[in-house]
C-alpha cells in the first residue's frame, strides 16, 4: 500500500461544478491509499483539449502552461482525476519540451505574469497513480469485495491517445484499467468497440447520442451491470447522456455508470449513501444490490 504520498490536486472543470460527488469519493478513496491531495489556489479550465485548442494553439498552450507553472511552484507532482484535464496538460508539458513557436509565444505570455515553467514536476493521471500501487496495494485496501458485479470498462480517448505523449496502456488494448477493476473484486466484461469512443466531444448532438447508445448497448449485451470510467466527461455521456438518449433517440438502457473512485470507496467499505450517488441520473442501486447494498 502506498504510505505518505502527496499530491498537488487539479480538479479541473467539471467535477466541482457539476459532480462533486466524483471529487469525495476520489478524496476518501485515495487517502485509504495513504495518498494526501492537497490544495492550490490559483487553477482554471485546463483549457479542454479538442474546441479551444482548435481555435488556437497558442492560447490554449498559454492557459495550460500557466496552470503547470502554478502547480509546479507548490514543489510536487499534480494528480487529475480527468481524462481531458490530463491529456491537455500532458501534452502542454510535452510541447514545452520540444520548444517551438507556439511554445516561445506562449513562454513570453507567461513572463507578463510573472509566472515561468521548467518541467520539474509532472502530471500524473489517478489511473496511473493507482497502477503504481498495484493491485495487491489495492486489494488490501478493500473491505467490501465487490463480488458478483459485473463491470464494463470504459478507458475513454484521451487517457490513451496519442500513445507516445499520454504514455499509458496499449491504446489499441488497454487491460490496466481492468486490473484496478478486478482487484476491487469485481468481474471485467469485454464489449464490442470497448475502446471506441464515448462521443461526448462530438459537436453534433444527435451523433454524439448515437455513439454512446451503441456503446452502452454493446455493454448490455455483454452482460454488464454498471459503467466504469476515469474521466468525468465520459461519466457525463454515460449518466445524462442516456436521459437524453431516452428523450431524443427513445432508448432507455439505465445501466449506471461510476468513476472508479466510487467504486473503489465502496469497495473500502465507505457507505454509498455518503458518497454522494443520489446525484446521479441514473438510479445506481440496481448495481449496488448485486454486491448486497
Amino acid at each position: 500500500m502506498a504510505q505518505n504520498q502527496e499530491y498537488t490536486l487539479f480538479l479541473g472543470c467539471m467535477i466541482p461544478l457539476r459532480h462533486p460527488q466524483i471529487e469525495l469519493a476520489s478524496r476518501k478513496s485515495l487517502g485509504a491509499l495513504g495518498i494526501t491531495l492537497k490544495d492550490a489556489e490559483g487553477f482554471t479550465c485546463c483549457p479542454e483539449p479538442w474546441n479551444f485548442k482548435g481555435a488556437g494553439l497558442e492560447s490554449w498552450l498559454t492557459v495550460a502552461l500557466r496552470n503547470l507553472a502554478v502547480g509546479e511552484k507548490k514543489g510536487r507532482d499534480m494528480l487529475v482525476l480527468c481524462n481531458g484535464c490530463y491529456a491537455t496538460l500532458t501534452e502542454a508539458a510535452h510541447l514545452a519540451a520540444c520548444n517551438g513557436e507556439a511554445v516561445k509565444g506562449a513562454m513570453d505570455k507567461l513572463k507578463s505574469l510573472k509566472l515561468s515553467y521548467s518541467g520539474k514536476s509532472s502530471v500524473r493521471h489517478v489511473a496511473s497513480v493507482l497502477q503504481d500501487i498495484g493491485v495487491d496495494g489495492i486489494s488490501g485496501s478493500v473491505r467490501r469485495p465487490l463480488k458478483g458485479l459485473k463491470v464494463a470498462v470504459h478507458h475513454g480517448c484521451h487517457l490513451l491517445r496519442p500513445s507516445e505523449v499520454m504514455g499509458f496502456d496499449d491504446p489499441f488494448e488497454p487491460s490496466v484499467l481492468e486490473g484496478l477493476v478486478e482487484s476491487l473484486g469485481a468481474e471485467v466484461v469485454r464489449y464490442e468497440g470497448y475502446t471506441d469512443c464515448c462521443g461526448n466531444a462530438t459537436r453534433d448532438t444527435e451523433a454524439s447520442l448515437r455513439i454512446g447508445s451503441e456503446k452502452i448497448a454493446a455493454m448490455k449485451k455483454a452482460g454488464a451491470d454498471c459503467i466504469a470510467v476515469v474521466c468525468p466527461a465520459c461519466f457525463e455521456q454515460f449518466d445524462l447522456g442516456q436521459v437524453e438518449m431516452k428523450r431524443r433517440l427513445k432508448v432507455d438502457h439505465r445501466l449506471p455508470a461510476f468513476h472508479y473512485c466510487q467504486l473503489l470507496a465502496i469497495a473500502q467499505g465507505e457507505d454509498p449513501e455518503s458518497l454522494g450517488l443520489d446525484r446521479h441520473r441514473i438510479d445506481v442501486k440496481p448495481a449496488l444490490v448485486k454486491i448486497g447494498k
